[in-house]
């Protein structure tokens, strides 16, 4: 999928087309700002980034204030925000495919704008969606849209760890999706089953961390071993109770008293159940309870006045704000309550049922059993009765344990077999392909080779999935810049040699500091290309390049006097 057009329009009073960019479909294309650099560092920006700004987001970005806020003075452009409101302006960006096919995706580039493909509106999720299927024909849920298209459109001042690190709070194991789709190491069902599974069974380890810790719990083996220890000296003690002599009159009477254990021994491990879910909803309360008492009304102050700069007209004061937050913590108290509450009430009413119980078993005791015989039975019955409670304990832990062992095992067996299925050959062959491309656009930059490895045991050896270095040693800092480059457009060769349904473009920005030099070379390179390479540049930047090539590469170009906007 390539990119054939942009066009900006106001859509009211009447609609007009303000802004009409037509790409170049192969190579170099040049947006271009005539602005002399002196005025640029005044901070007289014409809008040279705007175009790439807006094409990330009819591409999924959020905020439309990218549009008019700049970070580095953190201040806001009040005519091209009010512009973009008071008409309501749409951009409109036209993506093309390799038979020819036309597709539209519209934004609305003002406060509660929507967005469009084919005319037909989606909320942000289903936009994304549509757009991972129409860019990259990729409907398994991982790797997600917001993570792949960052490395086609890089918007900000790369530094030297964002080379393949594009991404903000992002685990390996998301890293490891994406390249494994990236450079088709592994299927997409695979790479999305496969992301789900490692999900799944640190949910499970951390369950079982969570049993282990609340009962005091060395491990399911030491479990086990005191299970055996316990029905070793139970079959010792029931032995020497049967060797006692006494009347068979007592026998009934003795049975109902066995049966009463068991029916307590039930009841008891119910109630440990109970009291662990228990335990559990409470600490849940007292976080929230924690929350509530511990706001940092800094930070939702912080949120509120950002709100309240997007909508001046705001109705709800901070207090109230504060309120709703407190509110909304407190209503889930109460929801936990209620369930603590029902807990609570099953567990009286076990404990209820057990001191029933309890005192008709002591009154088969007492009134039934001779006297001879009740000293040295009741020894026995306790001695009993405690180790069958500690039994009942015992094996309520080990179930619990168990089940989450099981189904960590079933995870892992599945997760086995999944990486059974992976082809580790074709890691090699596709790596092999990309290096051939990419150390070649290095050499022809620096005179260097560097090479970009997947590494297939970067778990066990907790490492980062994928690294790139020179054939000399770790990448400069000051090449970094144009070595993405070269990692970008080498990833573009690579992916339409091998026929990948992936975006047929590369939009960078912040080229003003890379040497004329490579700026040169990087201009070659795009010559050779069947992709598009969309930078936008300062004229002065690029002065010693041949005019001819920089008129046939140009796509657009801004002045002081022609703004953007127009405004």
């Amino acid at each position: 999928m390539k990119i054939k057009k942009l066009l900006i329009r106001k859509t009211q009073p009447s609609e007009e087309i303000i802004r009409e960019i037509t790409f170049n479909l192969k190579g170099l294309n040049l947006i271009v700002d005539n602005t002399p650099e002196d005025l640029v560092e005044s901070g007289n920006s014409v809008g040279k980034s705007t175009t790439i700004k807006i094409i990330d987001l009819c591409l999924g970005a959020k905020s439309i204030r990218e549009l008019y806020y700049d970070s580095d003075t953190r201040s806001e452009n009040n005519d091209v925000k009010n512009f973009l409101s008071k008409y309501k302006v749409q951009a409109e960006l036209i993506l093309i495919d390799q038979k020819g096919k036309e597709y539209s995706i519209k934004r609305d580039l003002y406060y509660k704008g929507k967005k469009y493909i084919f005319n037909e509106s989606y909320n942000e999720q289903e936009f994304w969606n549509r757009l991972k299927k129409l860019l990259f024909n990729l409907s398994e849920p991982n790797p997600t849209f917001r993570q792949l298209i960052p490395k086609f459109v890089r918007l900000e001042n790369t530094a030297e760890d964002k080379m393949i690190k594009y991404l903000p709070m992002t685990k390996s194991d998301d890293y490891d999706a994406i390249y494994c789709f990236l450079f088709q190491i592994y299927t997409e069902k695979l790479i999305s089953k496969k992301n789900e599974l490692t999900g799944k069974i640190a949910e499970c380890q951390k369950t079982i961390q969570t049993l282990e810790k609340s009962k005091s719990i060395t491990s399911l083996s030491f479990l086990k071993q005191s299970l055996e220890i316990i029905d070793t000296d139970l079959i010792d003690l029931n032995e020497k109770r049967q060797q006692l002599s006494y009347m068979d009159s007592y026998k009934d009477e003795l049975d109902k008293k066995r049966k009463l254990t068991v029916y307590i021994n039930d009841l008891q491990e119910k109630m440990q159940l109970l009291d662990f879910e228990i335990d559990n909803i409470n600490k849940s309360i007292e976080s929230l309870s924690k929350k509530k008492r511990d706001i940092d009304f800094d930070t939702l102050k912080a949120i509120y006045m950002e709100a309240q700069s997007y909508m001046p007209d705001l109705q709800k004061s901070f207090e109230e704000m504060v309120n709703f937050h407190n509110l909304m913590i407190q209503n889930r108290i109460d929801f936990i309550k209620g369930q603590l509450y029902t807990k609570q009430e099953l567990l009286d009413q076990y404990s209820k049922q057990l001191s029933e119980i309890l005192k008709e078993k002591e009154k088969i005791t007492i009134e039934v059993l001779d006297e001879g015989l009740l000293d040295e039975l009741n020894m026995l019955n306790q001695k009993i009765e405690d180790l069958s409670l500690k039994k009942g304990e015992i094996q309520q832990s080990i179930h619990l344990l168990e089940e989450q062992e099981q189904i960590r095992q079933s995870l892992n067996n599945e997760l086995s077999d999944i990486e059974k299925q992976m082809n580790n050959e074709k890691v090699a062959d596709n790596i092999k392909r990309f290096n051939q491309i990419f150390s070649d656009y290095c050499q022809r930059l620096y005179g260097e080779k560097y090479l970009f490895a997947y590494n297939e045991n970067w778990k066990e050896e907790k490492k980062f999935p994928v690294s790139i270095a020179s054939l000399g040693g770790k990448v400069g800092t000051g090449k970094k810049k144009a070595v993405i480059v070269a990692y970008d457009l080498a990833y573009m060769q690579y992916s339409i040699e091998l026929g990948m349904n992936v975006p047929q473009f590369v939009i960078h920005d912040k080229m003003e500091n890379t040497h004329i030099n490579q700026l040169k070379t990087i201009f070659e390179i795009c010559e050779g290309i069947k992709g598009q390479y969309i930078i936008p540049i300062l004229r002065e930047r690029i002065d010693k390049v041949e005019r001819e090539f920089i008129e046939k590469a140009k796509i657009l170009e801004l002045s002081s006097t022609n703004k953007f906007f127009g405004i």
